[in-house]
């Protein structure tokens, strides 16, 4: 199970996003740049595995791998420095919301590397803001109960500060041949389409680990 983009390629879909964000916001990449990509990884960089995580914050699917599956996942092979695992920005076109909940978590990211604590909270009120026709409320809500100071986050945000970061995340999953979510590569290697258990998890990354001796 996953979301796809209605007979769009994903690369499409980044130029289109692209046309929409403020010149300044397509400048080299700064410090909120930098910050927000360390922070949507989790892992010791030195692990054998390396998974990237291409994700819609407004794809139901998503929702159930973050709350469901994830968890486990993060308990029994990432915390325990067996995988290193990077978040990847993907907002689909047809999520009308995809690409403010997605600034909201990187900027969460970039100005009190909260990324995570973000991630969670986007995805368990989900049913929330998806419909609605102004978010910026609600996320600055979510941001105060993850412990967020609400000037920086409300500045990153209106300032586009981590558009840059989106860009090159959704530019990166065109070049991947990604054209929905959830999706992962495992180290450059491997390809996982779409919504699974823990388990079908488990034994996939168990055996990759087995094959490197660990």
């Amino acid at each position: 199970m996953r979301c796809r983009t209605p007979g769009v390629r994903t690369l499409l879909g980044a130029l289109a996003l692209l046309a929409g964000v403020p010149v300044q916001a397509q400048e080299t990449p700064g410090p909120y740049f930098e910050r927000a990509s360390r922070s949507r990884a989790k892992g010791q960089e030195s692990a054998p595995l390396f998974v990237y995580e291409f994700a819609d914050f407004q794809c139901p699917h998503c929702a159930r791998f973050a709350l469901e599956v994830f968890p486990r996942i993060d308990s029994a092979f990432v915390r325990t420095g067996k995988v290193h695992w990077v978040f990847v920005n993907l907002p689909l076109p047809n999520h009308e919301n995809a690409w403010a909940a997605h600034e909201a978590a990187a900027c969460a990211g970039a100005v009190a590397d909260r990324f995570w604590p973000m991630h969670d909270r986007l995805f368990a009120a989900q049913n929330e803001w998806i419909a609605l026709t102004d978010v910026t409320a609600l996320f600055a809500r979510l941001a105060a109960d993850a412990g967020i100071p609400a000037q920086p986050f409300a500045a990153c945000v209106t300032g586009d500060r981590v558009a840059t970061l989106l860009l090159r995340d959704v530019i990166f999953a065109a070049s991947s041949r990604v054209n929905g979510t959830p999706a992962f590569i495992v180290n450059n290697e491997q390809t996982v389409m779409g919504l699974k258990s823990y388990d079908e998890w488990r034994d996939l990354l168990d055996k990759l680990l087995k094959a490197r001796g660990r």
